[in-house]
């Protein structure tokens, strides 16, 4: 009985080509779009989870009440971790964590790395980093022991057996002998923590001048609780430890108007769980981080696609029950049970299904490149493979089969056999379970419509906005390791000097933007100015920056050579101008102890976004301190023949560098990687939208076609009785039409909102204009209309004396 249903199943399939066709695409684009959003859902959220109990594990993190509002700082002094481990009996193991780029040298080779990490000999019991060679609890014993990846050992000593054999290595300071004690397996996709090479913390750039210094922050501690240990509990008795190393600070706090949190502090050492480290992105975080709401977005989006092609399906199926009403009636008469009835057709939803599904997967291995390309996702093959992902896709399949085919069976079971055979048989096109579906998928089709236009909107502000500066025709080259920063500097603008293309050549601590080498950090400085406490971020800089990046000075003068002393000057911009309270702030002085030097203002400049849209212009300073780096190197070329002095740049740089790679960059071009996030925002709503309107109007076809069907014979008699082609595409659109406004009505508010919320991610932000929800609703319109009105025409220009004999 089984094999002649799905006989049955298949022929009715086969007859009715055009339905099956848009019911398989439908399922099969909704289908790929869930797998390709679903799993990148997944595998975000499972970052870190391979460690051995990573519920024990958390970053140390201090929340400060300011008198602006709370802040959350992850960087931690140097004395912090051994008082924690030594006091507290709660802490099991910990480690400090930093890294720097690196240079290293064996048998006269250079090797140069991104990811030299800085840690502390518990480093590779606390966490589940395998290791090919060597000891996990001894690789790091050594003050001198280094550990290498996987790739990096097989770059450097290829065939030979790297344990036991000296290295060179330089980082940030001179170059040092390390021996090689361990390689370490590659590291998993879904961790936080990557590196090149690891070893001991003391040997860090910034380790010696912080010794002991509790107001020295700059690195991360990350510690294992003893099972059962309770964190609350833990951050309750660190209390103590903070107000005494913090009083004076605490005090400070107090004497500027700072408020104390709920519990009474004004300083708080708390615990970040490490699991919720990749999602959380209300501070700077190890390694990359991802907003949850970005990745809760990305899931509303799969559910409301698979939403829609699961409305499309029951849509299409109950318009072609219509057509095999007396295919019913007859079954019924002849014994057919309503199980066996409502089999037949949920079987045939099930074929559908479960074709779609077996297209998806392949076509989600092949466009999971080109998504991986365009969203930025780093998203494994394997993850389709694992047994907990397969078990969710199965149920899944089997969740969407029965919502999607059964009412449509259920439909079919509740016909009136006696009522089929004489004719008498009316499906109600307007009842409220219908009309509710078609609100529902133009409603999720309006609303994602709109959210794209408001955020297509926010991209285009975000890039075409003023910035103070000019970013046009500045290459940004990152100096690496190989030479000292204020030297490269130096000597480049002693080659290009007499390069006409070459406008004028600078230097920075930081870069402007993202550059190619996707460095990007702040430096701020706090101290102490006429009783209050004074915070602004600082850059580094070399003579004629502000000439460089075009800035325009308020007062005062910028960095000149003809004064030796503005090694000792800053040049400050209004924001902190402002905040000093002072009218002329030319000339005023800060005492920085962190320096251990006074600076003097010697000129204001005008405000400019150092950092992304999503803060405001903060308090910030220009200095030139030799103590402090020189990261990245700046030049203002001419517009005329870019690729050219390109070339030239890295012909130079070479001479410069010659074991470093160039890796400059166009300003205007790192500006833009800023907003890497919100263009990928932008472009899932694109597709999403795209989508989410086909499958709408593919419902909507559907409906169309039934509508005119069941009114074949009103239509005809309107005709014979004079109706314009007008008048009878007025009758038939006028419904769906209404529908589609309600949809309006229901989707603008949510749209607004929602975006409303984004929005509030950013410093610098679109008004949201009511035009733009109006253009959202008035696009779905027009294709809907596109899609009904060709059906309306046809059956406006139908024989009425061909529809009258069709009854």
């Amino acid at each position: 009985m089984i094999r002649n249903y799905f006989k049955i199943a298949l022929r009715n399939l086969w007859k009715h080509k055009t339905n099956t066709f848009i019911n398989l695409l439908g399922l099969t684009v909704a289908f790929t779009i869930c797998l390709l959003l679903l799993l990148s859902v997944y595998f975000e959220f499972s970052f870190n989870k391979f460690h051995y109990q990573p519920h024990n594990l958390y970053r140390a993190y201090f929340k400060v009440q300011l008198p602006e509002n709370p802040s959350l700082q992850p960087s931690m002094p140097e004395p912090l971790l051994k008082e924690l481990k030594s006091q507290f009996p709660a802490v099991q193991a910990g480690t400090r964590y930093n890294r720097n780029g690196c240079e290293i040298e064996y048998n006269g080779k250079h090797f140069f790395n991104d990811q030299f990490a800085f840690v502390d000999p518990d480093f590779f019991t606390m966490f589940s980093f395998p290791l090919e060679k060597g000891n996990a609890s001894q690789a790091l014993a050594g003050l001198d022991n280094i550990v290498l990846s996987h790739a990096t050992a097989a770059a450097i000593f290829g065939n030979e057996d790297p344990v036991g054999k000296q290295l060179r290595v330089q980082s940030g300071g001179p170059w040092k002998v390390f021996t090689v004690s361990g390689v370490a397996a590659e590291v998993p996709a879904t961790s936080s923590i990557d590196f090149d090479a690891v070893a001991r913390f003391e040997h860090g750039f910034t380790y010696a001048p912080t010794i002991g210094k509790w107001d020295a922050t700059n690195h991360d501690v990350i510690i294992r609780l003893k099972e059962g240990a309770d964190v609350k509990t833990f951050e309750k008795a660190v209390q103590g430890l903070i107000n005494l190393q913090y009083k004076d600070y605490i005090s400070d706090l107090k004497r500027d108007g700072a408020r104390p949190a709920p519990n009474g502090q004004y300083m708080e050492l708390l615990m970040q769980p490490y699991l919720d480290m990749h999602t959380d992105t209300s501070m700077r975080g190890v390694g990359d981080t991802i907003s949850r709401s970005y990745l809760y977005m990305l899931l509303s989006v799969a559910i409301l696609v698979m939403f829609i092609a699961c409305i499309n399906f029951v849509n299409l199926s109950v318009g072609r029950s219509f057509t095999r009403s007396r295919e019913v009636g007859l079954r019924k008469t002849l014994g057919a049970m309503p199980l066996q009835v409502g089999m037949q057709f949920w079987g045939e939803a099930a074929i559908i299904c479960g074709l779609a599904l077996c297209i998806s997967v392949p076509l989600f291995y092949f466009l999971l490149p080109h998504y991986k390309a365009i969203f930025g996702s780093s998203l494994d093959t394997g993850v389709l493979l694992q047994p907990g992902i397969i078990a969710a896709v199965i149920g899944a399949f089997l969740l969407v089969t029965v919502l999607a085919g059964g009412y449509p069976a259920l439909v079919m079971i509740r016909m009136n056999a006696v009522h089929i055979l004489k004719g008498k048989l009316k499906l109600k096109t307007s009842g409220g379970l219908r009309n509710g579906l078609i609100i529902g998928q133009f409603s999720i089709a309006i609303l994602l419509i709109g959210c794209t236009l408001i955020a297509w909107q926010q991209l285009n502000f975000l890039r075409a906005r003023p910035l103070g500066y000019n970013s046009s025709q500045v290459v940004s080259i990152p100096v690496g390791q190989e030479v000292d920063g204020r030297e490269a500097l130096e000597l480049l603008r002693q080659k290009l000097n007499a390069e006409p293309s070459v406008l004028s050549v600078s230097g920075l601590s930081k870069n402007m933007g993202v550059g190619i080498d996707g460095s990007s950090y702040t430096y701020s400085v706090g101290f102490d100015y006429k009783n209050r406490t004074v915070t602004m971020e600082w850059l580094n800089v070399g003579y004629d920056f502000t000439k460089t990046m075009e800035l325009s000075m308020a007062a005062g003068r910028d960095f000149s050579r003809n004064f030796t002393t503005d090694s000792t000057g800053i040049v400050i911009n209004e924001q902190m101008a402002r905040k000093m309270g002072v009218k002329d702030a030319v000339g005023e002085v800060f005492q920085v102890e962190e320096l251990g030097l006074g600076l003097k203002v010697i000129g204001v400049v005008k405000d400019f976004n150092f950092q992304s849209l999503h803060r405001p212009v903060e308090p910030m300073g220009l200095v030139m301190n030799k103590e402090m780096p020189i990261n990245y190197l700046l030049v203002k070329v001419r517009p005329d023949n870019l690729p050219g002095i390109m070339n030239k740049l890295k012909t130079t740089w070479a001479q410069i560098a010659p074991r470093s790679e160039f890796r400059g960059s166009f300003l205007d071009e790192n500006i833009d990687r800023q907003y890497n996030r919100e263009e990928k925002f932008t472009q899932i709503f694109v597709y999403a939208a795209v989508v989410a309107i086909v499958l709408s109007c593919l419902g909507l076809f559907a409906l169309a076609v039934l509508a005119i069907m069941q009114r074949t014979r009103e239509i005809g008699i309107r005709k014979a009785l004079g109706a314009s082609t007008g008048s009878i595409v007025q009758l038939i659109t006028k419904d769906f039409v209404k529908l589609i406004v309600v949809a309006m009505i229901i989707a603008t508010p949510l749209a607004w909102y929602f975006m409303s919320i984004w929005l509030k991610d950013f410093a610098f932000s679109v008004r949201i204009q009511w035009w733009w929800l109006l253009a959202a609703g008035l696009m779905a319109l027009a294709v809907a209309l596109c899609t009904i009105g060709y059906q309306s025409l046809k059956a406006a220009f139908a024989n009425p004396v061909k529809s009258l004999k069709t009854e």
